[in-house]
């Protein structure tokens, strides 16, 4: 590596020199102070333990759950870290972008949420467990904390954030909201549970995409200025349909920055020209059985007996275990709703 001289500077290069550098360290300060905490909801993608927590006394339900299982957590934590991914999920990566620490799941005891709180759990529900009882659904997967639950996590952990209700107002506008994306299960009950038709479910995505909007409207009430709203994997359907009615709530709270994340459109890109991302593969899950195109067999899940061995490069694969992305991809994914173009407006816009 060659060294400039200082001799070879004029003082007035020299001058504009420290200026730079003045700005590029304020530019880097200002993203990693510019909120206080972050909390999130969501579902299985964004996951990083609460499934752990409330199932920690039930061992046969842990161990249906394998992302405690290796190869999960390879990447990254060297062990299952609860995240269904070989490393960080989305959250983790733009907590770690802000200068927070990792948030710690919201119903673990004894931990300090005034830097931030994840309410994400797996099977999460934009519609509560109620109405999939009240359709004959049973299965007690689907009832780990729907939508509605998440936000009762939220507000359970209000007073110890803030205290007064002064110090939340401030507390909460120096805060990110990460709120979903939700809808991918209740489709999955729909498809799975009920045997519906892609058609036929897709008639309830009004319903599902007002049970979230509702949802933001409440963090609002509560006083959350900054919120990030993603769509979900694969229904274009509900993403214009969800698109639409952020825009309807940008116009209606103008004092609120709402922020839709196009999670569809930019893995949709990456499946479509995987070798621009660095991918290999898209559809083959790095971590499965089966072999084939999708190296994926749902009797045989990633860190079931028979699939515990991970691909040889996750960083080259989008996929990790058939159904949620790999940490390579959940980085990209990161970084394009930081900074744009998957994100309106970006995150540190």
């Amino acid at each position: 590596m060659r060294f400039l001289r200082i001799s070879s500077f004029s003082p007035l290069a020299f001058f504009f020199l420290i200026i730079a550098v003045i700005r590029s360290s304020s530019s880097i300060a200002a993203s990693t102070s510019r909120y206080n905490a972050m909390f999130s909801f969501g579902d299985s993608v964004a996951e990083t333990g609460n499934i752990c927590v409330v199932s920690s006394r039930n061992s046969t339900e842990l161990d249906v759950l394998t992302c405690t299982h290796p190869p999960y957590g390879c990447t990254y934590f060297g062990r299952p870290s609860c995240r269904w991914s070989d490393g960080r999920v989305v959250v983790d990566f733009i907590a770690q972008a802000l200068g927070l620490p990792l948030l710690p799941p919201s119903k673990s005891k004894g931990k300090d949420f005034r830097r931030g709180a994840n309410m994400a759990i797996t099977g999460g529900t934009a519609m509560n467990f109620s109405y999939y009882q009240s359709l004959g659904i049973e299965d007690p997967v689907w009832n780990h904390g729907s939508l509605d639950m998440q936000i009762q996590w939220f507000m359970e952990l209000i007073p110890s954030l803030c205290g007064t209700k002064q110090n939340c107002k401030e507390f909460l506008e120096k805060s990110l909201f990460q709120f979903g994306g939700f809808g991918g299960n209740d489709y999955n009950i729909q498809l799975l549970e009920l045997g519906l038709t892609p058609e036929q479910a897709m008639k309830n995505t009004p319903m599902i995409v007002n049970a979230t909007v509702n949802g933001i409207e409440r963090l609002i009430a509560l006083g959350a200025v900054h919120i990030v709203v993603p769509g979900i994997l694969p229904t274009e359907y509900h993403n214009t349909m969800l698109r639409n009615q952020v825009q309807i709530l940008q116009n209606k709270y103008t004092s609120t920055r709402i922020m839709y994340a196009d999670y569809y459109s930019q893995v949709y890109k990456m499946v479509q020209q995987p070798q621009q991302f660095g991918f290999s593969n898209p559809f083959e899950a790095c971590c499965g059985s089966g072999g084939g195109k999708y190296n994926f067999d749902i009797a045989t899940r990633c860190g079931m007996p028979g699939a515990t061995t991970a691909c040889r490069n996750p960083s080259a694969r989008l996929s990790w275990d058939g159904v949620h992305p790999t940490e390579a991809a959940n980085k990209m994914i990161a970084a394009a709703w930081l900074n744009g173009p998957y994100c309106n407006p970006p995150i540190l816009s």
